[in-house]
């Protein structure tokens, strides 16, 4: 199946926090795209709740859950994310992997 996205994808294995009606929920952030990202999480809102996303190493953004899978859900930004983050580096310790 070829897959057809406007955004690349990085792999990434940082701790977030999933915050919904002020109740905030450990997870990690599976991969990351311009927009959106996959959480590894057992909270599991309703598609199209809108939640805060605090992701340790890149701030706090909003966003709407697209979909779930059996292991987290998919969040797409409201207001888009504001960078790519770096393709990984060993030599520069980057956060993410091109995938």
């Amino acid at each position: 199946m070829i897959e057809n996205r406007q955004y690349k994808r990085y792999a990434a294995g940082d701790n977030a926090s999933l915050g919904i009606d002020g109740s905030w929920h450990p997870c990690s952030v599976q991969n990351l795209s311009g927009n959106g990202l996959f959480l590894e999480t057992f909270c599991r809102p309703p598609i199209g709740t809108v939640v805060e996303l605090d992701l340790s190493s890149l701030g706090r953004y909003s966003g709407t859950v697209v979909r779930h899978a059996w292991d987290g859900v998919g969040i797409q930004f409201r207001d888009g994310h504001p960078h790519t983050p770096p393709v990984h580096d060993h030599r520069q310790g980057a956060l993410f992997t091109n995938i």
